[in-house]
């Protein structure tokens, strides 16, 4: 049985997940860790050319170096690495990636927003039993948008702004200004009136995936009394629920919001600039439900791979 590991550079988080790969050409996750290491951090403020911060890629690296040690010694090993939106827009990922391949010995593959879109739509088209819908994966240095019909992605693309990236265009980290919610719905509803297809998903079920979405997931399973967090993989809400969470958390200060998130408190600095995206598109579409998926990037690699195996 072959051990695959998959390395996610995120914008905001690096991801490990070990999976074997049966006989029948299935996989199975056996372990999943996260360090939220925010690579984007500092190339949101529109300063010039987007730079990776040389803290950023320390804690990245010391995330890898953790990992390395959960599964250098399995056997029939085989290593990914994928990248996302910050090494992507970065100036400096060819240095970025070198000191990655000197820690770990792989190349990472630098995935284009096109491909990063693709494989959410394979990810929720093999694990989420859902028709029509619209996409949206809000990561932290872009967001993309898909719009499934007739069980194909008939439309998509890769936003250059997540919710790291976001947060410091609009100083959404502490108490959000008026002025700067305003600021930042002039600028999303710019962005969506660019994309004249994305008005086909009007009132389709909407699919979120990334991190500042899982934290609202898990804010819904404790109001449904549920003690397992962990599985929210399918959860589906009321876009008026949703939106009564994301409206309690904008009229909170940082400290405020670290405290109604708790485990999560790390989030909470970034949860407004991740979500208001998300609560601009529902009234932007009109949408009435939402549908959580566990499953992205990572996910849609994998089965990449097994389809073309």
């Amino acid at each position: 049985m072959k051990n695959l590991v998959m390395l996610d550079f995120g914008s905001n988080s690096t991801r490990m997940s070990i999976n074997q790969i049966t006989a029948t050409g299935e996989f199975v996750e056996i372990k999943r860790a996260k360090e939220m290491t925010r690579l984007a951090e500092g190339m949101g403020q529109d300063k010039g050319e987007k730079v990776l911060q040389e803290q950023a890629i320390k804690r990245t690296l010391a995330a890898i170096l953790k990992f390395k040690k959960m599964y250098r010694d399995l056997p029939n090993l085989e290593v990914r690495g994928i990248a996302t939106a910050a090494v992507r827009e970065a100036k400096n990922s060819a240095e970025f990636l070198q000191q990655v391949k000197d820690e770990t010995g792989i190349e990472i593959e630098v995935l284009s927003g096109n491909a990063e879109a693709h494989y959410d739509y394979l990810a929720v088209k093999n694990t989420l039993d859902v028709g029509d819908c619209v996409i949206c994966d809000m990561g932290g240095g872009s967001f993309e948008l898909i719009v499934v019909k007739n069980a194909r992605a008939q439309n998509y693309i890769s936003i250059p702004y997540g919710a790291v990236s976001l947060t410091e265009k609009f100083n959404a980290a502490k108490t959000i200004t008026a002025q700067d919610i305003f600021r930042f719905s002039r600028f999303l509803n710019y962005k969506f009136s660019q994309l004249p297809w994305l008005l086909e998903a009007k009132g389709l079920p909407l699919v979120l995936l990334g991190g500042a979405s899982r934290t609202v997931a898990r804010q819904e399973l404790i109001r449904q009394g549920k003690t397992d967090l962990t599985k929210i993989h399918g959860v589906s809400m009321s876009t008026y629920a949703f939106l009564d969470v994301y409206t309690n958390w904008l009229g909170l200060d940082l400290e405020q919001r670290k405290a109604v998130l708790g485990p999560e408190g790390a989030r909470a600095d970034i949860i407004i600039g991740g979500l208001t995206p998300i609560a601009f598109l529902i009234e932007y579409l009109s949408i009435h439900e939402v549908i959580f998926s566990e499953s992205g990037v990572r996910e849609g690699v994998l089965y990449s791979m097994l389809q073309n195996n």
